[in-house]
């Protein structure tokens, strides 16, 4: 049995990676490209929407190690350097429609928030649901009561660098959906679980956009496999 790793950098990944939002179909070429160049780089964790499960089921490489599907809400614990603990709290995901969301699943999501901000340095939200979907649901004052440290949306809608919700006690960072960037968040102190903490921009946490353009050196292995796959996007 392997020990479970010490990280002083949490890799994580929203869903959508693999397909887009839209339907649209990629081809087989392309998906088994993206299946190992995406083992390569190693995340901690990944989430998946449901069509991509069925997507990558399909490969000869399978699903990459650490992604998993988010058919209802989980907690999944990443320890890290120095003794601390991570909690990645994954939302559950919801079909395209209605930007509402149901009492039941606010409480539910509360709830785990609450318990996880006792037992955790730092408590991580993932959503599939699109942008606003999440606002709204950073807006709630269900939530804002005990709200999460950091939200990492995906899904439909504009990617985000980062922006403080919550009273300044969650950042809140939305992936790209046409890719070609990084989200990076740099924690230099652990929140606390005062009522007078909160977020402060270059204080104690910076976080910043890396675009992947031809400036930064490719890696080989993954460049390789790629090769003669075209992407307008």
């Amino acid at each position: 049995m392997r020990a479970a790793q010490k990280h002083d950098v949490l890799l994580l990944g929203g869903a959508y990676e693999f397909l887009p939002t839209s339907g649209e179909k990629v081809s087989d070429k392309k998906r088994n490209a993206l299946t190992e160049a995406f083992q390569i780089i190693n995340y901690d964790l990944g989430i998946l929407s449901p069509a991509e499960m069925v997507f990558l089921q399909n490969s000869p490489k399978g699903i990459p190690e650490n992604w998993i599907g988010n058919p209802e809400a989980q907690v999944v614990a990443k320890p890290l350097a120095h003794g601390k603990k991570a909690a990645v709290i994954i939302l559950p995901y919801l079909e395209k429609g209605s930007d509402e969301l149901p009492p039941d699943l606010i409480d539910e999501c509360a709830t785990l928030f609450k318990e996880q901000r006792e037992k955790a340095d730092l408590v991580i939200a993932m959503s599939s649901w699109g942008y606003f979907r999440e606002k709204k649901f950073l807006a709630n004052p269900v939530i804002g009561g005990t709200p999460p440290d950091i939200l990492l949306g995906s899904g439909d809608g504009p990617g985000m660098s980062g922006s403080l919700n919550a009273n300044n006690k969650t950042l809140w960072i939305r992936s790209y959906p046409t890719g070609k960037a990084v989200n990076r968040i740099d924690i230099y102190e652990w929140p606390t679980r005062t009522e007078d903490f909160k977020w402060s921009s270059g204080q104690n946490v910076k976080w910043f956009l890396q675009t992947l353009t031809e400036k930064l050196r490719e890696e080989p292995e993954v460049l390789k496999l790629l090769s003669g796959i075209s992407d307008d996007k």
